[in-house]
């Protein structure tokens, strides 16, 4: 008898993983995994850091034992001011751990914001993010570029209901993003 690889994925992030101001039934995760037929687990949590999602990861992501996990935060980190390396010694810790529980880890580059401050230090944190995962043989959703407004290098006007999170339509450009992503990697 063959066994058949069952594909469970969970998100691990902050709030715009989760769907906020919405529910976890409107996440860019909800729709890219109906349109794949796959079980997802949303795990994002609104206003929590990379240090916070490597404290929950055990609970909120391993257990489920999923194939894949998508690790995506650093906007509220940037808000903190956090070092990138901090950021990126998080998202290598969640790494290693999805690695050790034989989880597949992906890397999510987090979306523009339109905080100039904060978007400055997010910027890093992407550029060392994709730079850890090609080091590093990952593979890595950018986000930040299906979003993002080369003129003024915030999200897209009509994708964002407040700078920082996503509306309904920013939703479906990431659930877009994240489909073609993963049906490449399926």
């Amino acid at each position: 008898m063959i066994a058949i690889h069952t594909v469970k994925i969970v998100a691990m992030g902050d709030s715009v993983t989760y769907g906020f101001p919405y529910m976890p039934e409107q996440s860019w995760l909800y729709f890219a995994a109906k349109e794949l037929a796959i079980e997802q687990v949303n795990s994002g949590s609104n206003g929590d850091t990379t240090s916070g999602m490597l404290s929950r990861f055990t609970r909120d992501v391993c257990r489920h034992k999923p194939s894949h996990v998508i690790i995506m935060g650093g906007t509220n980190d940037a808000y903190e001011g956090l070092e990138v390396s901090q950021v990126v010694g998080n998202i290598n810790k969640m790494v290693q751990l999805a690695r050790d529980n034989q989880i597949t880890p992906i890397i999510g580059l987090p979306i523009p914001c339109n905080d100039w401050s904060a978007e400055i230090l997010l910027g890093e944190y992407r550029e060392a993010m994709q730079e850890y995962a090609v080091n590093n043989g990952l593979i890595y959703i950018d986000f930040y570029a299906a979003l993002v407004d080369e003129e003024t290098a915030e999200i897209k006007s009509g994708l964002h209901c407040d700078g920082v999170h996503p509306n309904e339509a920013g939703y479906g450009v990431m659930a877009d993003i994240a489909f073609r992503a993963l049906q490449k990697l399926l």
